[in-house]
C-alpha cells in the first residue's frame, strides 16, 4: 500500500467515531421518539472529534504518521473542542456539567487506560452515556435520567464488545507499555471470546427491545471476529468494527429498519 493510502486509511481510522457518534443519536432518536437537541448533538459530536484528533496528537511520535498529520489533527482537535465549549455553553447548566467530565477523562486517559475497568468498562459506558445525555438532555445531573432508557443497555453491550475487538491491534504494545487490557492480560483468542458473548447479549437485548438495527450490528460484529488478523490490523481491523458499530444508524436513515 502506498505511503499517501495509509495516511488516507490512517485519517479515516482516527475521524470515523464522528459518524458512530452520528448513529448512536439516530438510534436512540428511534428508540426515544424524541428529537435530538441540536446543541446537544454538536456538543456530543465536536467532542467526539476533538478527543480522537488530540489523542493521536499525543500518540508515541511516529504513531501517527508524518508530522503534516500530527499538525492537521492537532489544528482539528483545537477547533473542535473549541466548537464544543461554545455549544455546551448554550446547554442546560445540570447537562452541559457533564462536558467538562468527559472532557477530563478523555485527557486523563492515556493514564487511566492503564488500569483495566478503564480500556474494558469505562470506555464504552462515556460513549453510552455521551450519546444518550447530551443530544437527548432532559434537565437532570449530567444527563444520568435519559442514560437509564432500555436502549442503553444493547448500545452498551454493543460498544463493549466493539471496543475489545478494537483493543486486539495493541496487545503487543499494551504489554510492553503495562497498559492492563484484556488482550494484553489474557491474549487476542479469550479476548475474542468475551466480545463474542457481549455482541450475543447486545443482539438478545436488542431483539427483545425490538431494535433490529442493533441487533443486526451486533451479529455482523460477531461474525467478524472469524477473521482476527484482520481485526487486530493496524487502522484497518479497528475501522471495520467502528463501520459495523455504525450500521444500525445508517439502516434506520435508510428506512430499511
Amino acid at each position: 500500500m502506498r505511503s499517501s493510502d495509509r495516511s488516507a486509511l490512517r485519517l479515516l481510522h482516527y475521524w470515523w467515531p464522528l459518524a458512530l457518534g452520528w448513529s448512536l443519536t439516530v438510534v436512540v432518536q428511534r428508540a426515544t421518539g424524541r428529537a435530538a437537541d441540536v446543541h446537544g448533538i454538536v456538543t456530543l459530536l465536536s467532542g467526539i472529534f476533538a478527543a480522537y484528533s488530540l489523542d493521536r496528537v499525543l500518540d508515541p511520535p511516529g504513531a501517527t504518521g508524518r508530522t503534516w498529520m500530527t499538525r492537521m489533527l492537532a489544528l482539528a482537535g483545537i477547533v473542535s473542542a473549541i466548537v464544543c465549549w461554545l455549544a455546551a455553553s448554550t446547554m442546560p447548566i445540570r447537562t452541559a456539567a457533564l462536558v467538562p467530565v468527559l472532557g477530563a477523562a478523555s485527557l486523563l486517559y492515556p493514564i487511566l487506560k492503564r488500569f483495566p475497568v478503564t480500556k474494558t468498562v469505562a470506555l464504552p459506558v462515556v460513549w453510552t452515556w455521551a450519546s444518550i445525555a447530551l443530544p437527548f438532555n432532559d434537565g437532570s445531573w449530567l444527563g444520568w435520567h435519559a442514560v437509564l432508557q432500555p436502549v442503553a443497555v444493547p448500545l452498551l453491550l454493543l460498544i463493549g464488545s466493539g471496543c475489545l475487538l478494537c483493543d486486539l491491534k495493541d496487545e503487543a504494545d499494551d504489554r510492553r507499555a503495562g497498559v492492563r487490557s484484556l488482550p494484553a492480560m489474557f491474549g487476542g483468542p479469550a479476548t475474542v471470546r468475551v466480545a463474542v458473548l457481549l455482541a450475543a447479549a447486545s443482539a438478545a437485548a436488542a431483539l427483545i427491545e425490538h431494535r433490529t438495527g442493533l441487533a443486526v450490528s451486533a451479529a455482523i460484529l460477531g461474525a467478524a471476529t472469524c477473521s482476527p488478523t484482520l481485526l487486530a490490523t493496524e487502522a484497518a481491523g479497528p475501522l471495520l468494527v467502528d463501520v459495523i458499530l455504525t450500521l444500525p444508524g445508517i439502516l434506520i436513515s435508510a428506512r430499511v429498519v
